[in-house]
């Protein structure tokens, strides 16, 4: 991957837009995680319905995704779906998670400072407005054979509507 760019998928009502993010002050997980701006620029965009991944329904050379519609953003590269911060230390303590967004259940790992999970005061007070996870796998709930794979997933803390450890 190019230093100053980063490829992501991009999932939000239905559709799977594939773009690239030029990094011009910040990476892309500073970007989506910004709570002062709504959208993220994107070029060559490839807009596809996640049911049938491999139609394109339409390309934008330049667009804008709004991140209040954002289910989920899936990146391959760990560091490109990492924030600044996290980058240095995501925490010691590794949970596994499973939880659904619209049209996705989503699986992978999340990373604490603390040795415990407390579902309710971490999605309530701790998560943010996008929960990190990382070496995802994303299975449409419609089609299990869709299903998409990252290195770390973004996904809306208000998309989630249901979140829960896996234990093995």
């Amino acid at each position: 991957m190019e230093k100053n760019r980063t490829t992501a998928e991009f999932f939000a009502q239905g559709y799977r837009v594939s773009g690239t993010f030029y990094v011009v002050t910040r990476p892309l997980a500073d970007e989506v995680h910004d709570p002062t701006t709504d959208y993220v620029p994107l070029h060559d965009a490839y807009v596809s319905p996640i049911m049938n991944p491999s139609r394109i329904s339409a390309y934008y050379r330049d667009a804008l995704f709004d991140k209040n519609n954002l289910d989920f953003v899936l990146t391959v590269d760990q560091r490109d779906g990492l924030r600044r911060d996290q980058r240095f230390g995501l925490g010691r303590y590794s949970f596994k998670i499973f939880l659904t967004v619209p049209f996705f259940e989503v699986q992978g790992e999340l990373r604490l400072v603390t040795p415990k999970l407390d579902s309710r005061v971490y999605l309530s007070s701790e998560a943010g407005t996008f929960i990190t996870l990382l070496n995802v796998t994303a299975r449409s709930t419609f089609n299990p054979d869709v299903q998409y794979e990252g290195g770390v997933a973004m996904v809306s803390r208000l998309r989630v509507s249901f979140f829960g450890e896996r234990v093995e």
